[in-house]
């Protein structure tokens, strides 16, 4: 069995979609135009786990207490932790305890909280 899917029913698709791309370098995989809203598909590649955006007018919106999402980035941290500041983010310091692996903290545009690790 493989995980298909996460979703989350986001505030404003674009916000999302632009912070997704640009800071988390997932790639649009679909855009879908329904009656009842909008939805993207975002993922690293075809075939991997993909990051469902969902904004359909009326709908209860993703809840952020507990929920952490995890990326792994490769290359240096503190470089990548530069280019999240000169975005205009405000991450956390970068941690760095064992056995965790090293990491910041970024909340998303619902205020969901992405860590990026490597």
């Amino acid at each position: 069995m493989k995980l298909n899917y996460i979703t989350l029913m986001v505030r404003d698709l674009e916000k999302s979609v632009d912070f997704y791309t640009k800071i988390a370098k997932l790639q649009v995989q679909a855009n879908l135009k329904l009656p009842m809203g909008k939805i993207v598909f975002l993922a690293n590649e075809e075939g991997e786990t993909r990051l469902e955006l969902v904004d359909f007018k009326g709908v209860e919106k993703v809840e952020t207490k507990g929920l952490v999402l995890s990326f792994h980035v490769e290359g240096s941290l503190e470089e990548f932790y530069s280019t999240v500041v000169n975005a205009g983010y405000t991450p956390s310091d970068i941690f760095d305890m064992a056995p965790k692996p090293k990491h910041f903290k970024l909340k998303d545009p619902d205020g969901i909280i992405i860590e990026f690790s490597n």
